[in-house]
């Protein structure tokens, strides 16, 4: 019987409700009395709403409050009775209609304060108030799919906390970040097998890349992994396999590729990752340990003028130096003259080997300067390259 009702309630488009109150009549559930007590307990209960949200003394207000309070109790009614009419029309029978008007925005209130998404941290929260605003208007069926979303973004970050407080960072020292990224961190430094048993700082992760490349993924790495989900509590299997299986299936096989320059990999893998104590510091570390052709080629220099002088190099087909002396300067200086300028191969190198983060602004500075050492060192009026040789001492490292 219960079944039969439920199956008769998909086709009834109505507050639940009002199909339990329907029922409730229907099978004698629900006396008279109590239906008047309803009725008189109702009005209070919408004029209690209107004021909350707005005031009772215009209409549209008590519409839409009639509106929240229906749903409220139906959202009450549903969960509580599982979708059985005859549950929810004896819970009318046995309580108070204004009782069942503050489980459904108790409810609400419970959803509000589960996670939106799967970060962890400080995070810019809805008010309550807004909140039950919009969702006192919102169907059940909105709720139950609104709080199995919230209830995995829970599961995610208590996970996140337990892999986490295993490495040694507990979860005062974490904000704002993505709990998925923690969960990969700490599952590719078992994978790597390593001393490290904490989550990797930017230095460390690229160590860690370097070192999975240039070695492969360990037995003892599968074996420390192996360990870890041993004890990993059962609750937490499902999203730590999830994230598993895109380290293994995504990350790795980009990891391993020895045909990808390392540069290109570490842009696509940090924002998957947690990195602790990202600051300035260690961002410095995680760019100089990008690309070890970039830091041979400039000596670990960054300075405008080294770097022009690499760019300058590059587009005369010259072994690319950070500095010049006074005779590879003019030498350079003729080779321009007869041969011109070609912007592409210093912008071909930016890409492909200088840190991610200083690409952009490279580029920028390269295509600026592009066209005035053109002019500068292209002028035919200057004869003797004299001037030439001025600018570039000027712009460029000459010594």
């Amino acid at each position: 019987m219960p079944d039969a009702r439920r199956q008769l309630a998909v086709f009834d488009d109505r507050p639940f409700f009002e199909r339990a109150l329907a029922f409730g009549v229907r099978a004698g559930i629900l006396s008279r009395e109590k239906l008047a007590a309803i009725g008189d307990e109702g009005p209070k209960g919408m004029v209690q709403i209107a004021e909350y949200f707005g005031t009772q003394y215009l209409r549209p207000n008590i519409d839409e409050a009639r509106e929240r309070i229906v749903n409220l109790v139906s959202l009450f009614l549903e969960e509580q009775s599982g979708g059985d009419l005859e549950k929810a029309a004896r819970s009318l029978r046995d309580g108070s209609f204004l009782s069942h008007s503050r489980g459904g925005s108790e409810m609400l209130k419970s959803l509000w304060a589960m996670p939106e998404d799967a970060s962890f941290g400080i995070m810019v929260k809805q008010s309550q108030k807004t909140f039950l605003a919009d969702w006192s208007l919102r169907s059940s069926a909105d709720y139950r799919q609104a709080r199995a979303e919230r209830q995995d973004y829970q599961q995610t970050i208590d996970a996140a906390l337990w892999f986490a407080e295993r490495l040694g960072a507990p979860a005062s020292e974490i904000s704002t970040v993505a709990s998925e990224s923690i969960i990969r961190s700490a599952i590719l430094v078992h994978l790597a097998g390593g001393a490290t048993s904490s989550l990797p700082n930017a230095s460390e992760f690229v160590n860690l890349l370097a070192r999975l490349r240039k070695n492969g993924v360990p037995g003892r790495g599968r074996k420390s992994l192996a360990a870890l989900f041993k004890a990993l509590p059962q609750a937490h299997h499902a999203v730590a396999g999830k994230e598993l299986q895109k380290v293994e299936n995504e990350d790795l096989p980009r990891i391993l590729d020895a045909s990808r320059a390392m540069n290109t990999i570490i842009p696509e893998l940090e924002p998957h990752y947690f990195l602790r104590d990202f600051g300035l510091e260690e961002a410095s570390h995680f760019s100089a340990g990008v690309s070890q052709d970039w830091q041979k080629i400039t000596a670990g220099k960054v300075d405008d003028n080294s770097l022009l002088t690499i760019f300058l190099c590059l587009a005369v087909d010259t072994p690319p130096r950070p500095a010049l002396s006074k005779a590879a300067a003019r030498t350079l200086i003729g080779k321009i003259r007869s041969k011109g300028l070609q912007r592409q191969p210093a912008l071909a190198f930016i890409r492909a080997f200088a840190p991610y983060a200083m690409q952009d602004d490279l580029e920028t500075l390269w295509k600026t300067v592009f066209l005035e050492l053109e002019e500068a060192l292209v002028d035919p009026a200057d004869a003797s390259g004299n001037q030439a040789l001025a600018y570039l001492k000027e712009n460029c490292n000459i010594r």
